[in-house]
């Protein structure tokens, strides 16, 4: 079977949930904030790594964005804006690092032979080179930036990893790009009108310097603050971190074993827990089938016939992201 890490983390997550939206190809018609404001992010870093204009594609997202019923676009708020500036920020940080890149693959959809005949189906958000090799890049959108444990024990990572390296790259590892999906908060005169405040608040380099050009300010005045950022961003990190062979065989293997469950056949049994209340794309039809409700109007209500491409041809967008909060 042709197999995503999605279904297969997906399918060890909760039966029921990957019959949902692989056996029934249920989608839903509404997204969250955390996961309507993670795509809009990565629309936008496709396009500057790909070395477009990453600006027009912020006012093409906005045109669609301004389509919206208003309800939604009050549920989400002023995201042109907010993703407008987190993006300059973005760009500003790494505006050094940037220049050493060979960029290799960007958004490119691979497939390569598992082993049992099966096909691992993978989209990479991009590949780089640089002094020291050729690096998986996974562009990740969170609240709060996860710690190390996550990066080492992340599955997709270490499978991606392999299957380019089974097509010939030379991957050494993975550098994690991460965003912080708060904006920058901009800091404001005090009540003389005069100069900004040097207490601590949470906000980054550009958007601080950007203000003291706003307001007409000497940045030399303000010498320690800007070295205090300089040195302490909270919002912009990049972490790499290698795929020791042995991690990555094992994860690859139990991919394997999902992939021989799903295809000699499975019945669609819940996993129910407290995370299922805020993690779960199918609470509702999956409740409403469960107390004996009309689940055939909430699945008309609620959701759409997905497409396999949705599913096979737009993983590396459906679950690249990583969002949360």
């Amino acid at each position: 079977m042709r197999i995503t890490n999605s279904q297969g983390k997906s399918y060890q997550r909760c039966k029921r949930q990957y019959d949902y939206k692989y056996g029934q190809l249920l989608t839903p018609l509404s997204v969250g904030l955390p996961l309507k404001r993670g795509s809009w992010l990565h629309e936008l870093l496709e396009a500057d790594l790909r070395g477009k204009d990453w600006r027009k594609r912020n006012a093409e997202l906005t045109g669609e964005f301004n389509k919206l019923f208003e309800e939604e676009r009050e549920r989400y708020g002023d995201l042109p804006t907010i993703c407008e500036n987190i993006m300059e920020a973005y760009c500003y940080h790494w505006r050094e690092e940037r220049k050493g890149w060979k960029i290799l693959s960007v958004e490119d959809k691979y497939e390569v032979e598992l082993p049992n005949g099966h096909t691992l189906v993978f989209k990479v958000d991009g590949v780089i080179e640089d002094d020291y090799g050729q690096w998986l890049l996974e562009h990740k959108s969170h609240k709060t930036i996860p710690n190390d444990n996550y990066r080492f024990i992340d599955i997709q990572s270490a499978r991606y990893v392999w299957g380019l390296n089974k097509l010939g790259w030379d991957i050494q590892g993975v550098i994690w790009d991460y965003i912080r999906t708060k904006e920058p908060t901009k800091p404001k005169l005090l009540k003389d009108g005069t100069r900004l405040s040097k207490a601590k608040m949470d906000t980054d380099l550009f958007t601080y310097v950007s203000a003291l050009k706003e307001y007409g300010l000497d940045p030399r005045d303000y010498r320690d603050v800007i070295l205090r950022l300089k040195e302490h961003n909270t919002f912009f990190r990049r972490e790499r971190v290698p795929k020791p062979p042995r991690v990555i065989q094992t994860l690859v293997n139990e991919l394997v074993d999902v992939a021989d469950e799903i295809e000699g056949g499975y019945h669609p049994t819940r996993s129910i827990e407290r995370g299922c209340a805020f993690s779960c794309d199918y609470l509702e039809v999956c409740m409403t089938e469960l107390y004996g409700g009309d689940a055939d109007m909430v699945r008309r209500l609620k959701y759409r016939t997905a497409t396999e491409e949705d599913y096979y041809g737009l993983e590396g967008l459906a679950e690249g992201l990583q969002v949360s909060g």
